[in-house]
């Protein structure tokens, strides 16, 4: 009986340590698996993705959207560029320029804070600056590629057709930091033409055979609101699939706009819609625009020229939403 009462003591004691192990190994879990999800939890709260237009650091959105400004898809950044403080040092050479004459334009990126560091520059479209240069009257245009060299300036020769004034406008990316847009403005000595001025409004344009409509999606270009407008093109006479063109700087056109009050500058990106170009952008002035579409077909740069009106439209917020269910309504 003794023996008997033994054992059942002493399976009673084996069956209450394995409930209180147990019961610790349980708690042992809970406690991992909740500092586990706590953990992550706690990354994720930190570690937010951020997407950005790479020219236009200022618009933000999700995974998709496209820069209301210039069209580009927004880009992942793991973390938001810094403005920075910084400087296009410009010479050329010679130091006159002439009409005529080849001059060779030198571009140095200055951090106007730590005026000896050296400030490297992003690749955006192919190349590290593209300098878009123009006479004041906007009647002559020029879109080139300051090439890099050893002492950390960029260089490229141009020829200015005749005497008188230019604007420079160099667009460059320093590493790490927001798109930068630099206006320099460049006297040129020699015989000057008569400033010529735009009355006629051409929303059509050619080169060679090729033809190239604008057409805004309301009928109408229009300020301060996200706007978008196609490049309907057109080879002798036939419509013509923009999916045949060439790559030119990775994309198969690039625009470029400029207010002839203000000269302020507005670099478009299309991207591709069934046969089309489709634009994207803001307007944040009314007014009258010359405006340069370049593409590349049959090994050729092309570059068409349009003078459009901008009308006045009421100030609302950016919006990076694009409804293409509605732009499929119009006829192209």
């Amino acid at each position: 009986m003794k023996n008997q009462v033994k054992t059942i003591t002493a399976i009673c004691a084996i069956a209450t340590s394995l409930f209180i192990a147990s019961c610790n190994n349980s708690s042992n879990k809970e406690n991992t698996t909740a500092k586990t999800d706590e953990h992550e939890h706690s990354e994720g709260e930190h570690h937010e993705h951020i997407f950005a237009c790479p020219m236009h650091p200022d618009v933000t959105g999700k995974e998709g959207d496209k820069c209301p400004k210039c069209g580009m898809a927004l880009e992942h950044q793991d973390e938001a560029p810094a403005t920075g403080n910084f400087q296009m040092q410009f010479t050329s050479s010679p130091q006159t320029i002439e009409a005529g004459k080849v001059a060779t334009l030198s571009f140095t990126p200055k951090n106007k804070d730590n005026a000896s560091a050296a400030v490297p520059l992003e690749v955006q479209h192919e190349k590290k600056i593209h300098l878009i240069v123009v006479s004041v009257d906007l009647s002559w245009f020029n879109h080139i590629h300051p090439e890099y060299q050893a002492d950390g300036s960029y260089t490229v020769t141009e020829t200015f057709p005749n005497g008188g004034n230019y604007i420079l406008y160099a667009d460059y990316k320093p590493s790490g930091s927001t798109h930068q847009l630099e206006k320099i403005k460049v006297e040129v000595k020699g015989k000057t033409v008569p400033a010529k001025t735009y009355t006629t409004i051409q929303n059509t344009a050619t080169s060679d055979n090729f033809s190239v409509t604008l057409k805004p999606d309301d009928g109408v270009f229009i300020s301060n609101k996200a706007i978008h407008f196609d490049g309907v093109f057109t080879q002798n006479g036939k419509t013509f699939d923009v999916n045949q063109l060439q790559n030119y700087l990775g994309a198969k056109g690039h625009m470029v706009a400029i207010n002839t009050a203000t000269k302020e500058y507005v670099h478009l990106h299309p991207e591709v819609e069934g046969t089309i170009l489709h634009f994207h952008t803001t307007f944040e002035k009314a007014g009258t625009y010359r405006a340069w579409l370049q593409f590349m077909a049959d090994g050729k740069l092309h570059t068409t020229d349009f003078f459009i009106k901008v009308e006045q439209g009421e100030v609302t917020e950016v919006k990076t939403d694009h409804d293409h269910s509605k732009h499929s309504e119009h006829k192209h």
